[in-house]
């Protein structure tokens, strides 16, 4: 063999090794940046939203105490229900949705529970932006205990932030996603600020860092602009109030007080910094139980777990621009309204499906968990699963 081959050949062999021992020092990067990657594959997304702590910096929230136990009163769901001028198959729409978990409240019971797709109630499904509802609770218990005012801005409880784009924001106004802070939130878009903070978690990195680098777009307190972000802040705010993170508040508060069945697991960046904004995991009956706490404007077993009021402010538009319409959703501090919401019905929901709905006209919660990537698509999903879910409180009166 020629010598330059031998050298060439050498020379590829050590490419090789110093390759393989980069993977084997830093797999568990390699692995979470796949599991990124591969996240909403479609072979991969049902098993991957019940198994996010396998790839995932996480912490513990542990069960404790005693559960809280549904009795049981069974009704089948309806048929179809109209949307858009059209009846829809039910069966037929929860399949198309790639529903995991259908659970229904009436009067404190299950009037129906359900788990497809082979998961199971035991699993521990990703909450997704529905985790911006349990944030607006541990805040609100921060409001309560007269920590926090809503009307002075962001930068008067963070002043790392002073130079970013939420200086001299109001609180408020990013609590109801009104910040004006420049954010792309489109998934299909690998660049997208959204898909930039998904390869923090994967990778390493701060988020707290990321937040403090965003700028400002226009003015705050006058459009509806979804910035996932927005919830980090909140989030960022309860933790310096408080003196505790995020986990440690959950444990102490919700998870000790509401009788919740199982653990429960938050999402973080490698900092141990929980990923408030979409990163909560728990069984479908726990967050049924959550549900129970906004039903019953924060009372739980006689005892008022943050106040009504914070229930109040926090599921009222509050501003013209918020209003749900006909066609349109509105907003409150991190919860949703449905289009032309009667009171006491709102809604929270996170991507691909997830939805915590309350009516509590007709003292009814309930719970859908899913793997839909078509989420997005021509139909409205929040928009159609919200006429499901009205044609389920009609069936149920």
């Amino acid at each position: 063999m020629p010598t330059w081959l031998k050298y060439i050949k050498v020379a590829l062999i050590s490419i090789v090794i110093v390759f393989a021992l980069l993977i084997a020092f830093n797999w568990q990067t390699v692995n979470r940046l796949y599991s990124v990657i591969t996240l909403f594959d479609k072979a991969l997304i049902v098993n991957n939203f019940s198994q996010m702590k396998t790839v995932f910096f996480n912490k513990t929230i542990e069960q404790q105490g005693t559960p809280y136990v549904f009795k049981s009163n069974l009704h089948p769901l309806p048929a179809s229900f109209i949307y858009k001028n059209q009846s829809t198959n039910t069966q037929a729409f929860l399949t198309r949705r790639a529903t995991t978990a259908l659970l229904v409240l009436k009067d404190d019971q299950i009037s129906y529970e359900q788990y497809f797709l082979g998961t199971h109630s035991d699993d521990k499904r990703i909450s997704w932006s529905m985790a911006k509802s349990f944030v607006s609770i541990l805040f609100g218990m921060q409001v309560d205990a007269g920590k926090i005012d809503i009307e002075q801005p962001v930068d008067f409880y963070l002043p790392e932030l002073a130079n970013s784009g939420y200086a001299k924001v109001k609180v408020k106004q990013v609590l109801q996603m009104s910040s004006g802070v420049k954010w792309n939130e489109d998934y299909q878009d690998f660049y997208s600020d959204i898909n930039k903070m998904g390869r923090v978690l994967a990778i390493g990195g701060s988020l707290d860092q990321m937040t403090s680098e965003l700028v400002n777009e226009s003015t705050p307190g006058k459009t509806f602009h979804y910035v996932s972000m927005d919830t980090h802040v909140i989030g960022m705010i309860v933790r310096r109030v408080s003196g505790q993170s995020l986990v440690e508040l959950l444990q102490n508060t919700l998870w000790s007080q509401l009788g919740m069945e199982d653990d429960a697991y938050w999402l973080t960046d490698s900092q141990g910094v929980a990923f408030a904004l979409g990163g909560l995991n728990m069984t479908t009956r726990d967050y049924a139980r959550f549900g129970r706490l906004l039903l019953n404007n924060g009372l739980y077993n006689g005892q008022q777990i943050v106040s009504a009021d914070w229930i109040k402010a926090a599921t009222t538009a509050q501003a013209d621009y918020l209003q749900p319409q006909a066609d349109k959703l509105g907003y409150g501090y991190q919860i949703w309204l449905p289009p032309e919401a009667e009171a006491g019905e709102f809604f929270c929901v996170g991507v691909y499906g997830q939805y915590i709905y309350i009516n509590q006209k007709h003292n009814i919660v309930i719970v859908k968990n899913s793997a839909d990537l078509g989420f997005q698509d021509a139909l409205i999903s929040k928009h159609e699963t919200i006429a499901f879910f009205r044609e389920i409180v009609a069936s149920l009166k």
